[in-house]
């Protein structure tokens, strides 16, 4: 019995003396070969902690007070981007000229000096710096600091069949942080010149 016994023991010492050799030996891991670095991740679209923020359409422009705060720690620049078109048609379906155009539509941001700008469908509103012209789409941009109110304003009135869309976007200018965007698009579906339905005053204060 002692002849069959010695003989596995001592094949059963190799045994253990080779796992645990191939196991000192084994080669380090190239951990930068096997995960390579693929850079810094892409920006995702995360809109917690953009809180919409309502204000009053009908409110008169003596009335606004610039509604951003102030912010110190982390601040980011951020390219604003405003597009707003308002379209306007004779019963014919054509485009009505500048001088025959009825609707009073407006559209309001705050600009990058805090000061709140208009844009208006009628050359009769003197409150307006720009006059859109129907049927084309009109582009601001502008930069603007972390604390800054993303703001939109849409109101007015129009005539059947007319209709005005705007949104504002923002993306920093690292691509890190996109803001949640505002869009406002109103058809006048009542007879003759009426209000639109569902006027919009709000603003995001950018993070």
């Amino acid at each position: 019995m002692s002849n069959i016994l010695y003989p596995l023991l001592l094949l059963s010492a190799l045994f253990l003396g080779s796992c645990q050799k191939a196991e000192l030996d084994a080669p380090l891991e190239d951990y930068d070969r096997l995960f390579p670095f693929k850079g810094a991740e892409r920006p995702r679209i995360s809109y917690e902690d953009q809180n919409l923020r309502l204000g009053d359409p009908d409110a008169p422009i003596s009335a606004f007070v610039y509604p951003g705060v102030k912010i110190e720690e982390d601040v980011r620049t951020y390219r604003v981007t405003l597009t707003c078109s308002y379209k306007e048609t004779t019963f014919g379906g054509t485009l009505v000229g500048k001088d025959e155009v009825n609707s009073r539509y407006v559209v309001r941001y705050v600009g990058a000096d805090q000061q709140l700008h208009t844009i208006a469908t009628s050359v009769r509103d003197t409150t307006a710096e720009t006059h859109l012209t129907n049927g084309r789409e009109h582009r601001v941009t502008f930069l603007a600091k972390s604390g800054h109110p993303m703001y939109l304003l849409v109101n007015g009135v129009g005539p059947f069949g007319s209709s005005i869309k705007a949104s504002i976007s923002a993306v920093s200018e690292d691509g890190f942080t996109i803001v949640r965007p505002l869009e406002v698009q109103e058809h006048q579906n009542d007879e003759g010149i009426a209000k639109i339905k569902h006027p919009f005053c709000g603003y995001i204060v950018l993070p």
